[in-house]
C-alpha cells in the first residue's frame, strides 16, 4: 500500500467573536491509492471508523478503510450519483443524484426508502448545464436537516426539512465551484470543497464564512471529517484518498 507524508502544514484561521484569529493548523499527513472506478462524494461512519464514497459512473457505494482499502461494496443502480452521507440515527445513507436533483435514503443492502426531488429555480436550468447540478449531501443528526451543494449556476447551499422543503439558502461566491459538503457535528458548521479552486471552506449554516485553506488535490470531489478532527479529500482523478491531520501544538 502506498503512503506518503507531506512536509507542509496549511494554516486554517478561525475567527472568534471578538474578531481576533485563532489559527489551526493541519498537514497534508498521508494519501492512499483507492480501488473505486471515478469516486465522488465521501461520508465518515464513526460506527464502524470506515468511509463511504460513491461512483458517479453508474456504480454504486463502496466501503474503504481510512488507509483507501476496499472492504465492501454495495450494488445500486444509478443515473449519477455525486454524494453521500451517513445517517446515524437510522444506520442509513443519503445519497445525491446531480442529473434528476434528487436525495435518495437507502439502507445497507441498496433498497430505496425514500427519494425527495431538492426544489430549484428551473428558469436558469437547460441541457447544457444539466452537469452542473447537485454536487454533495450532508447530515445534521441533531437538527434533522438535509444540506445540498449545487456546482454551478447557481453555486450554492440548500438545508432541507423533511426530505424536499427548504428552510433556507445561502450563495458562495468565494470558489469557481462546489464539488463536496460535510456538516461537523463538533462545530456545527458545514466544511464545503471546490475541485476548481482547489479549497476547502467552512461555513456556519446560514452562510458566514468562518475559515478557508487551499489543497493540492486534482478534481476534489469529496470531503468528510472523522471523530479525531482528521479531513478526508478524495479525487475523481487520481483516484486517491487524501488525509489531513490536525497539527498538534
Amino acid at each position: 500500500m502506498f503512503n506518503f507524508v507531506c512536509s507542509f502544514a496549511i494554516a486554517v484561521l478561525t475567527f472568534t467573536a471578538a474578531g481576533r484569529a485563532a489559527a489551526t493548523e493541519y498537514e497534508l499527513a498521508r494519501t492512499f491509492p483507492v480501488e473505486v472506478g471515478e469516486p465522488s462524494g465521501l461520508a465518515y461512519d464513526p460506527k464502524t471508523n470506515t468511509l463511504w464514497t460513491v461512483s458517479d459512473g453508474g456504480g454504486g457505494l463502496s466501503q474503504l478503510n481510512t488507509r483507501g482499502e476496499l472492504l465492501r461494496e454495495i450494488d445500486f443502480t444509478s443515473n449519477d450519483l455525486e454524494g453521500i452521507a451517513y445517517k446515524p440515527s437510522t444506520n442509513t445513507f443519503l445519497l445525491a443524484e446531480e442529473r434528476n436533483r434528487e436525495i435518495l435514503e437507502i439502507d445497507r443492502q441498496g433498497k430505496i426508502l425514500w427519494v425527495a426531488k431538492v426544489p430549484t429555480d428551473y428558469s436558469w436550468w437547460n441541457l447544457r448545464q444539466r452537469n452542473h447540478g447537485i454536487e454533495g449531501v450532508a447530515y445534521d443528526q441533531k437538527s434533522g436537516s438535509i444540506f445540498v451543494v449545487n456546482e454551478k449556476s447557481p453555486k450554492v447551499v440548500i438545508e432541507l426539512i423533511e426530505g424536499d422543503v427548504i428552510t433556507r439558502s445561502f450563495e458562495i461566491v468565494e470558489a469557481g465551484d462546489l464539488s463536496g459538503i460535510h456538516f461537523d457535528d463538533k462545530t456545527g458548521n458545514l466544511l464545503v470543497i471546490s475541485h476548481e479552486s482547489r479549497k476547502v471552506m467552512e461555513f456556519t449554516t446560514d452562510g458566514k464564512l468562518v475559515s478557508s485553506f487551499t489543497i493540492d488535490v486534482p478534481k476534489a470531489e469529496g470531503i468528510t471529517k472523522d471523530t479525531d478532527g482528521n479531513i478526508y479529500i478524495i479525487s475523481e482523478t487520481s483516484n486517491m484518498l487524501y488525509v489531513y491531520n490536525p497539527v498538534k501544538k
